[in-house]
C-alpha cells in the first residue's frame, strides 16, 4: 500500500542518481519518411505511442527530477533544481511530494478538496473543489495562476500537443541513459526546441527524459526533466489522496494573484 511518507522517502532517496546518467552516442537512424516532410515518420510514431500509452494509464506513479536555467547578466547560467514524485489515479485523485531547494510542498487531491501542505511549517492551504484531475488543472490555473507538478506530462489535455506544436521532428537513433536503451528524438517550432528520450520497450514506451531550450533568450536556457521508476496500476491505500491536518496545523490563506493576461496560466516548461 502506498503512503505519502513512504513515497517521499523512496522518491527523495534515489532521485538524485539521475543527473549522473550518461548517454552513449546514438546509433545512426534510418529515416524513411518523405524527404520534404519536416516531421520524421519514426519520430511521429514514437511520440504518438508514448503519449497514447501514458494517457491510457488510469493509475500511475513516477519519480522525477527537474533542472531549469536562469541566465544572469546575459551570460552566467544558474541552475535551479526541483525533485519529487507524483501518484495519480485519474478516477480518484492525486498526491505529490516535491522539494525545491530547502522548501518542501505536498499536494493532495481526493476529488472533493485540494490541499497544498508545507510539512516543515505544519501549515496548509485548502481549496474545496469537486471534479477530476483534468478539471483541477484548469481551476488552479485560472483562479490561482499556478501549475500542478508535471501536469503537462500527465494531463490528457496534453495528448497530441507534442506533435501538433512541432514544425519539425527528427529521429536521432537509439542511445542509452542510466543503463536503459532509449529512442532519441529532437523537435522544434518557431519558439522552442525540445528533445525526448523514450524507452525502446514497445510494450511500455515510457518517457525517460525531456529537455527544452529557449533559442531566443541569450544563453539558451534549458529545462530538463528526468523520469524514473514508473509504476502502472500500483497497489495503494485509497486514503493516500486525502490530507487530514493535525490539531497543531495552521490553515493559511491562498494568495490571490494579480493576473496579466499575457502571462497568466501555466507556461512552457512549468511542471
Amino acid at each position: 500500500m502506498l503512503a505519502i511518507s513512504t513515497l517521499r522517502r523512496v522518491a527523495l532517496g534515489v532521485v538524485f542518481a539521475l543527473p549522473f546518467a550518461t548517454a552513449l552516442p546514438a546509433e545512426t537512424a534510418d529515416n524513411t519518411g518523405p524527404a520534404d516532410d519536416p516531421i520524421d515518420a519514426q519520430a511521429r510514431d514514437l511520440i504518438q505511442a508514448a503519449t497514447d500509452f501514458l494517457s491510457n494509464q488510469d493509475k500511475l506513479q513516477v519519480n522525477w527530477f527537474v533542472t531549469y536555467d536562469t541566465v544572469v547578466d546575459g551570460r552566467e547560467k544558474l541552475t535551479d533544481v526541483r525533485s519529487g514524485f507524483t501518484f495519480l489515479s485519474r478516477s480518484e485523485g492525486f498526491v505529490s511530494a516535491t522539494e525545491n531547494g530547502l522548501k518542501s510542498r505536498d499536494f493532495y487531491f481526493d476529488g472533493a478538496a485540494f490541499y497544498i501542505v508545507d510539512p516543515d511549517a505544519n501549515s496548509y492551504v485548502l481549496a474545496p473543489f469537486e471534479g477530476s484531475y483534468e478539471d483541477l488543472i484548469v481551476r488552479i490555473r485560472d483562479e490561482y495562476d499556478m501549475a500542478l507538478p508535471i501536469w503537462s506530462i500527465l494531463s490528457n489535455r496534453s495528448k497530441g500537443e507534442w506533435l501538433e506544436s512541432a514544425e519539425s521532428a527528427a529521429y536521432l537513433g537509439v542511445t542509452r541513459i542510466a543503463g536503459r536503451e532509449v529512442h532519441h528524438i529532437a523537435a522544434s517550432n518557431y519558439d522552442h526546441d525540445w528533445q525526448l528520450w523514450i524507452s525502446t520497450d514497445a510494450e511500455r514506451p515510457e518517457l525517460v527524459m525531456l529537455v527544452g531550450t529557449d533559442p531566443y533568450q541569450q544563453g539558451w536556457p534549458q529545462y530538463r526533466v528526468y523520469f524514473h521508476d514508473w509504476v502502472f496500476d500500483p497497489d495503494y491505500d485509497p486514503n493516500v489522496f486525502a490530507y487530514t491536518p493535525d490539531e497543531d496545523a495552521s490553515r493559511m490563506a491562498w494568495p490571490k494573484p494579480v493576473l496579466d493576461d499575457a502571462n497568466s496560466g501555466p507556461q512552457e516548461g512549468d511542471e
